[in-house]
């Protein structure tokens, strides 16, 4: 007899994390640098496991890290996983994105409102009119945590995009432009879309790694490597915090989540 789809879901989500579902935490981090990972796994310990997935499962944390790599499909295919997990709680994102908005800096993070799909896959979780946004009671602790380094996270519109080398086509970066984007990026549109689909709850914490629209503001090899020997661990830090944070009012948090979906 042929599988059925929450049983051929899950046995994916093992063979592709290497890891047994159980071991799977309440909340889950997401990135898709390595360097995050192993730097998560130098600090905190835990068990690691390593499949089309790397995973870190923290167990005094409740915390589990995935680096699923790069790309829409990748990302969907992770969230789509993750739905039919019973004990999980709440998804935060950690990745880098380009900053379009010249008020920004390398370095700065900001919290993603909303993400424009102009990626393809998400349009097989929703339709093409409907708007790829985070889940508001997840990225408020998101902020909180942001704000507790010490700087206001900026908030607005990020654009996700699977095509490379970009920066090159300037009718795009025109419109970039012109609809006033923070920042742009590979994987959010397709995250927040999948997620939402199936009433998983996400947040991001963006980090700016680059400024690509300015002279000499591409990231080159000196810059990728600046960015995790500066920014690397505070970033990890608010994503601890918001963790921390949302699983002491989890019973708040639940409350409004009812209200979201």
């Amino acid at each position: 007899m042929a599988l059925k789809e929450h049983e051929y879901i899950r046995q994916t989500l093992e063979r592709y994390t290497n890891s047994r579902l159980e071991d799977i935490c309440d909340y889950v981090l997401l990135t898709n640098f390595k360097q995050y990972l192993n730097r998560f796994k130098e600090k905190f310990q835990g068990d690691y496991f390593e499949g089309n997935f790397r995973v870190l499962h923290i167990k005094d944390m409740n915390c589990t890290m995935i680096d699923y790599g790069i790309g829409s499909p990748q990302a969907a295919l992770l969230i789509n996983c993750l739905a039919y997990l019973e004990n999980l709680k709440a998804v935060i994102v950690l990745g880098m994105c380009g900053g379009i908005d010249d008020t920004l800096e390398v370095g700065d993070f900001i919290i993603p409102s909303a993400a424009i799909r102009g990626e393809g896959t998400s349009r097989h979780y929703l339709p093409s009119e409907f708007p790829a946004i985070p889940t508001s009671s997840v990225n408020l602790y998101c902020v909180g945590a942001v704000r507790k380094i010490g700087t206001t996270p900026r908030c607005g519109i990020v654009y996700t995009t699977d095509r490379r080398l970009w920066e090159f086509d300037q009718e795009f970066v025109d419109y970039l432009r012109q609809q006033r984007i923070l920042a742009i990026e590979m994987e959010l549109g397709t995250l927040f879309s999948v997620a939402y689909h199936y009433e998983v709850p996400i947040g991001s914490v963006m980090l700016i790694s680059d400024m690509p629209l300015q002279r000499k503001g591409i990231k080159d090899k000196k810059l990728h490597e600046e960015i995790y020997s500066r920014h690397m661990e505070t970033h990890l830090e608010i994503a601890v915090d918001a963790v921390q944070n949302i699983d002491e009012k989890w019973d708040e948090v639940k409350k409004r989540l009812a209200s979201e979906w």
